[in-house]
């Protein structure tokens, strides 16, 4: 895949190494009959892929994090963009779809990026083992709500560490229930910033924050429980 955004990729701090995995992780995106990713053309690819999950490096604690949780990573994004760009960090790349597991752990070996560790599983699962506050950063990609996507990520990490996910704009709704579902997880309020995206990309966020207390033992709830009764919610 011809990558045609050269300049924002060095501007990041991309090597001509990195950049040429991209291309080959976007040819493998392109031709996976596994359907990975809904978008099937290479310059959208390049755009809402690429380019948004290198948005995430606008957040400097996760520039620095040594270990990264990528919840509800589908095809690999942002993990292993996140894995391409940041060589000394550990990136996880959780998800609970076998297929797109498969997929993530081929795209891994293909790019030989040691650095990379695909784990099939529910987050839900996934914060009651010896993963739970392990994690210095917890990143996601408008997986759900905030308030569910709360539940799924925050148990993942460590006190001090951050949570930083990307979002459209958020409703005044989805933004009280949110931050009342982050405060009983043990998180400060968050801060939004303008996610450094593409040049057409609208209203792309980066909700991002700090994890200040202890996750109460009670959560995450059970596989499924989140999604159905939604913390912070009347």
């Amino acid at each position: 895949m011809d990558l045609r955004h050269l300049h924002a990729y060095e501007e990041r701090g991309l090597s001509s190494e990195d950049i040429d995995r991209l291309s080959v992780f976007g040819d493998m995106l392109l031709s996976s009959r596994s359907n990975v990713t809904a978008v099937r053309d290479a310059e959208t690819m390049e755009e809402v892929h690429f380019l948004d999950s290198l948005s995430f490096l606008d957040t400097p604690e996760l520039v620095t994090a040594r270990r990264v949780v990528d919840v509800g990573s589908g095809g690999g994004l942002p993990a292993v963009v996140l894995a391409i760009a940041l060589p000394q960090t550990h990136v996880v790349a959780l998800d609970s779809v076998g297929k797109k597991c498969a997929f993530v752990d081929s795209v891994r070996a293909r790019l030989a990026l040691a650095n990379l560790e695909v784990v099939c599983a529910r987050s839900e699962d996934y914060g009651r083992t010896e993963a739970r506050e392990s994690f210095e950063a917890v990143v996601a990609r408008a997986v759900a709500p905030l308030p569910i996507l709360a539940e799924l990520c925050v148990p993942l990490i460590q006190v001090g560490g951050i949570f930083v996910a990307a979002k459209g704009a958020l409703s005044d709704q989805e933004s009280i229930e949110g931050a009342a579902a982050l405060a009983i997880l043990g998180c400060d309020p968050y801060r939004s910033v303008r996610a450094r995206s593409f040049e057409r990309a609208e209203n792309r966020w980066l909700l991002v924050t700090k994890k200040a207390r202890k996750t109460p033992m009670e959560y995450p709830r059970r596989a499924g429980v989140p999604a159905k009764r939604p913390l912070g919610t009347s």
